[in-house]
């Protein structure tokens, strides 16, 4: 008995198909799917030819009948897929469960559309057995994030159907979403506003304050700079406002689809003025009445009157403007030197590119934190000096070197330190604790600037700086899994601090939704064996940023051997 299939058209076309036993291919489905398409303005002949144009895509035929089908239409092409007699080509069904939202066109596997609300999640349709990586944009600004910091959070089924999930996802939050194939391409970005979560938007857009910079324009004028260009000061489309404490004015910018705000933003004002900050993602603080935070405008560089005021090393170039004058004031800092001792934690790797730095203190700290304390003093002017050491090729011995240096550190616009700071909210001038900022201060100052030590370097050299003992670095590619195991484990075990440095950025492709990053440096925090299976704990010198797994977001986490091999190129520790 032929299918019941209500649509005149539709029931014509399949049931000719079904009496002369040919199988719906790639030309016996356009004629079907015209009939699906048609309308009272446009005939199944019309639609057809349309259909059959040179260079028509199957993403725009799909939209063809799409705009002509009627529910029932639908509810006839469902039947067909489910119940249907008729054999069809993988391509055919593609094509029709493409019209009927069951699956992506095949023509592009990576356009990724979602389906419905994300009460239950991320779902929606791609090519079959493609990835599917998103990120929340609007929590991505309070953390160390680039907008291409993605996660998988699925992979589509042989249909193109997908399903996944972000963690913290709220009502309101900017999610944005891509395919992957298994070659590395990448489709368009789609970017959604979660919906269906719950009643209504309640958390308003983040604003990363920090990642704002201020500079006198002259005449009355402010720029305002996005210190770090790679990664958002907010959501897509918040509107932050600017009010001139001074003056009372006011300025609305809206942040644009990368999380940044507009490149010839001016404000009015003058050098040592502040602005008081406040964000709205329209839904949340829309009178912009609840402010983030402060910003002020550098003046002149200052000590701020405190005890003896030193030369301090030059800034890294990337923070001069163009005539080669800084664009950030210096701030007398004047906290604890250590609160509990030296600890891993305390370090937090700031603007500079110096990551060979800070995870090379943090592993000291770990394995040695005595030697931190040996080497920092604080004198009784205010004043720190901390002793490194030298190779003395002479006297084939190691000399001291004393660098002495005072509180002053380079500060973003919001007053924090704008280099190596104190992991944590405390970036108080009189309350943050000082080892780590004065050790880097202190470096830079003997090595002739920041410039000189925020362009790359090796943890093994800074292993050495400290102790007084050779620096080792060795390939890890090259070395034995039982070797390399051996020397994290005697690294470890003997207290020597060690560090591990990710290929370069040619191979950035490894390091894709995976946590680590290419180019940059971790601390070796120690190591681990469950089951067989042998683990090393890293630290990401940034204190946040990590591969996924443990629910935190601390730097810190455990990779296998096999991983730890696979991403990291340079084991480095000491004699």
């Amino acid at each position: 008995m032929p299918m019941k299939i209500s649509d005149k058209q539709i029931s014509t076309s399949y049931n000719q198909l079904e009496a002369s036993k040919k199988k719906i291919d790639d030309t016996a489905v356009l004629d079907l799917l015209a009939g699906a398409g048609d309308s009272s303005s446009k005939t199944k002949d019309k639609v057809l030819a349309e259909l059959s144009k040179p260079g028509m895509t199957r993403d725009q035929q799909v939209a063809l009948v799409q705009k002509g089908m009627s529910k029932t239409e639908k509810a006839d092409l469902q039947k067909i897929l489910k119940d249907g007699t008729v054999p069809m080509t993988a391509s055919a069904r593609n094509f029709i469960e493409a019209v009927v939202g069951q699956s992506a066109p095949s023509g592009n596997p990576l356009k990724l559309s979602l389906t419905g609300d994300q009460k239950n999640g991320l779902a929606g349709l791609a090519g079959p057995g493609v990835s599917i990586e998103a990120i929340n944009l609007t929590t991505a600004p309070g953390g160390r994030l680039f907008v291409e910091d993605t996660v998988v959070i699925g992979k589509t089924d042989q249909s193109g159907k997908f399903t996944g999930k972000l963690p913290d996802i709220q009502e309101g939050d900017v999610i944005r979403l891509r395919a992957r194939g298994a070659d590395g391409s990448v489709g368009e970005w789609v970017t959604v506003k979660a919906s269906g979560i719950s009643s209504s938007d309640t958390r308003n857009a983040v604003l990363a304050i920090f990642r704002i910079g201020l500079s006198d324009a002259g005449g009355g004028k402010i720029n305002v700079a996005n210190i770090n260009e790679s990664r958002p000061v907010s959501e897509p489309g918040a509107k932050v406002q600017f009010t001139n404490t001074r003056t009372g004015e006011k300025i609305v910018a809206t942040v644009n689809d990368v999380g940044q705000l507009p490149k010839d933003l001016k404000l009015s004002g003058k050098a040592g003025d502040t602005f008081s900050v406040a964000v709205s993602d329209g839904k949340s603080n829309t009178s912009f009445s609840t402010a983030v935070g402060t910003v002020t405008v550098p003046g002149s560089q200052s000590s701020g009157g405190q005890g003896v005021n030193l030369p301090d090393p030059a800034m890294h170039k990337d923070e001069l403007d163009a005539g080669g004058k800084p664009r950030f004031s210096t701030k007398r800092f004047s906290g604890p030197l250590f609160k509990d001792g030296a600890s891993f934690a305390d370090v937090q790797q700031g603007q500079l590119g110096d990551c060979y730095f800070p995870s090379a203190m943090a592993a000291l700290a770990q394995a040695n934190p005595k030697a931190i304390q040996d080497m920092i003093k604080q004198n009784p002017d205010g004043t720190y000096t901390v002793t490194f050491k030298e190779y003395d090729w002479r006297s084939s011995k190691y000399k001291d070197v004393p660098v002495t240096v005072d509180g002053d550190l380079y500060v973003r616009a919001f007053g924090g330190p704008l280099y190596g700071a104190t992991l944590g909210a405390d970036k108080g001038e009189k309350t943050m604790e000082m080892w780590f900022p004065i050790m880097e201060k202190a470096y830079a100052q003997w090595k002739g600037s920041y410039n000189e030590i925020g362009n790359g370097g090796m943890s093994s050299d800074v292993f050495e700086a400290c102790l007084g003992k050779s620096g080792v670095s060795k390939s890890i590619s090259s070395t034995a899994d039982a070797t390399l195991w051996k020397n994290i484990k005697d690294a470890v075990d003997n207290h020597k601090p060690a560090s591990a440095g990710t290929y370069g950025e040619d191979r950035e492709s490894l390091y894709t939704n995976s946590g680590v990053y290419a180019d940059h440096s971790y601390s070796i925090l120690g190591y681990s064996e469950k089951n067989g299976v042998q683990y090393v704990r890293m630290r990401n010198p940034w204190g946040e940023s990590e591969p996924s797994g443990d629910g935190k977001n601390d730097g810190v986490f455990d990779l296998t051997l096999a991983d730890f091999k696979k991403y990291y190129q340079t084991f480095m520790s000491v004699q």
